[in-house]
Order: C-alpha cells, then structure tokens, then sequence
C-alpha cells in the first residue's frame, strides 16, 4: 500500500510521536510510506528508519512537493495528515484530487479534545476518515458538525522500549535521596498551565497536613519554576523535580503510583507509559482518560487541589487497592497496544480503499 504521512508539527510532542510510532509499524508491516515534515521538524529524527522528505519553506509549495512522489492516477494512495495546518491542507488536496479522478483517500488526525478554531477541514467532502484517540475527542468534532461515520477512534501505542530502564531502581532512587520503603507517587508533565502542577504541589500540601508522607517525583517539571512554591508551601522535602529527560523509564520503575494532575488532555502517551510499566493511576477526569481508568484507578476533579489531595491520601493509604489497580493498568496496556493501533489503522486504510473502490494491496 503507498502511504503518505503528512505532518506540520515542528515539536517532538506525544502527538507527534504517535505519528512516528504508527509510520514505523505500517513500515515493519511492509507498506511504502513516507513522511514529510516541515524543515527543523525533529520528527524525522525521533525514528530515522521512517522514510521522509522535507517540505518545502513555502506552505503554498507543499502540495507539488507531496504529489511529486504519489504514484501514477490510477494507482491508489493513502494520505494521512496530522496536526492542525497539514489537516487544513489535505482536506482541501483531497476534494481536489477527488475531482480530478486520482485515487485517494484522505484521512486527517485529531489528538487533542479542545473545538477546533475553524471545523471547515472536518467538514470537508474531500476527506474519507477522522482519526482520534478518544471518545472524548470524537464527541467534540461530532458537535461541531463533523460526519458521525467519518469518525474512527484508535486509541494510542506506546512501544515497550519508552518503559525500559537503562538504570537499577536502586541508583534512582539513590540519586534522588529517596529510602527504599518510601512511597513515591510520581508523574511525567510540563510546565504548562494546563498540566496542572501547581495544583498538585497544592494539593500534596494539603496532603500532608492530613499526614501523607511519601515523596512525588514531576519528571518533565523544572526546579527553578516549582521549587519556590514547593518551598512557600512548606513541602519541598517532598518534592522531586526533574528537568525534561529522554530516560523517562529510569524514574517510571521507581514509581509506586503514577498521577496526571492535568487541567487538559486527550490521551495522553505518559498514561499509556504508566499502564505498561504497571503502576496504579490517580488522574483528573481530563479527555480520553475516564474511559480507560473508570474502575480500573482513581479519577478526581480537574483544577481541584483538596480532590488531588484526597487522591494522594486514599492511593497511600491502601496498599492492597493499589495492587488491584496495578492489575488493571497490566490488562489496560494489554489491550492499547502499539500492533493493535497499527493493524487498526491498516484496517481501517483497506476499509476506505475499498469503500471507493480502489484496490486494497
């Protein structure tokens, strides 16, 4: 199947990264895919044996760019675009080669839950398909008017090597001056308003007056931005802060439950990270999130330190409930695998193909 993967992300977001995890597994299916990205994007790099090309500087070029290397008319092609300008673009290249009698499909990907500024791509009779990874996600493009049957939900992947520590738990846990049998509640953020991390340092103050004493460790949280108000607080014993890392799985394996204090997501790939390493989730009620952790974790209200920390307080207390969340989190990661992601989307490509009448190989 010829595949084109278009994307104007010029960030190594958990968006984009999806794109490449997803490019690489129809690659290793034996798919002829290419990636274009715009110039500086660090997309290419993340997996350099994902075929790709660079976009031109001019946006109004990336068309000929792009249709520079699709195959002859009446050989099927597969476009699928990611990120916010790329959707723009192929909704529009698709009615217009849908016009002019070039077999296409046109998918766009949606991985964010906020409405869109302008739904006019959504709308497009130019597009075949609407990728997202929630629920939650569908239903917002659905309210703006978006096809309902366009709509295809592929939860994300994560591959097994984001989990794979390159040190011992113990030298971790050494280097952050953190005991053996100290509970660590632990989270992998930003410092963006919308991660909530102001929040959750309130609500772990709140936390310790009721007595919690475990440590929480923000990796992806600088220092210098949190620790005056862990500090103003009277909690930056508790606190561990680390600057943004590419040895995620080092702290992962020293965590004993995982949190997203998050005001805002979709599906986040840190939950997913936390699912396979299997850790017990405390998540605001953010996104896709419920839909995959109801019953199976803990769900709090979003921007609401005394909920945060009454989600630290009951994940503490409780070791046993902690064991049986973890459980679930191991069945979760089971389930929303990277291969299932891929041989979903394969499917689906076949689908739209087919819907169309076009050869499926």
């Amino acid at each position: 199947m010829k595949i084109i993967f278009l994307t104007s992300s010029s960030t190594a977001s958990g968006g984009s990264r999806q794109a490449i995890y997803l490019a690489r597994g129809l690659c290793e299916k034996g798919h002829d895919l290419t990636l274009f990205a715009p110039e500086g994007s660090p997309l290419p790099s993340i997996d350099p044996s994902v075929p790709s090309r660079v976009l031109p500087a001019r946006r109004s070029r990336w068309r000929a760019a792009v249709e520079a290397v699709l195959p002859a008319k009446n050989e099927p092609v597969v476009v699928h675009a990611f990120h916010n300008k790329a959707c723009k673009l192929a909704s529009l290249w698709g009615l217009v080669w849908k016009l002019s009698g070039r077999k296409s499909v046109v998918l766009l990907n949606r991985g964010v839950c906020y409405r869109p500024g302008n739904p006019l791509p959504w709308w497009s009779p130019g597009v075949d398909a609407v990728t997202v990874n929630s629920m939650a996600c569908a239903k917002v493009l659905a309210r703006i008017g978006t096809p309902r049957g366009r709509l295809r939900v592929i939860y994300n992947g994560v591959p097994p090597t984001r989990v794979s520590p390159a040190r011992s738990r113990d030298a971790v846990r050494a280097e952050l001056g953190i005991p053996r049998d100290t509970l660590v509640v632990g989270s992998i953020t930003g410092d963006k308003p919308v991660k909530g991390v102001a929040e959750l340092v309130r609500g772990a103050a709140l936390a310790k007056a009721e007595g919690f004493s475990g440590r929480l460790v923000l990796v992806g949280a600088s220092p210098e931005k949190w620790t005056p108000l862990a500090e103003e607080l009277g909690v930056a014993e508790l606190f561990r802060f680390i600057p943004r890392t590419p040895a995620v799985a080092d702290y992962l394996q020293i965590f004993d439950a995982f949190v997203i204090s998050s005001l805002s997501e979709s599906l986040p790939n840190t939950l997913l990270e936390a699912c396979l390493t299997g850790l017990p989730v405390l998540s605001t009620a953010v996104g896709g999130v419920p839909e995959l952790i109801e019953g199976r974790g803990l769900i709090v209200a979003p921007g609401d330190p005394s909920a945060l920390s009454k989600g630290l307080l009951d994940m503490a207390a409780d070791a046993a409930r902690r064991e049986r969340f973890a459980a679930s989190s191991r069945e979760l990661a089971a389930s929303c695998t990277l291969e299932r992601k891929v041989e979903r989307t394969e499917t689906l490509y076949r689908e739209l193909l087919a819907a169309r009448g076009f050869p499926t190989d």
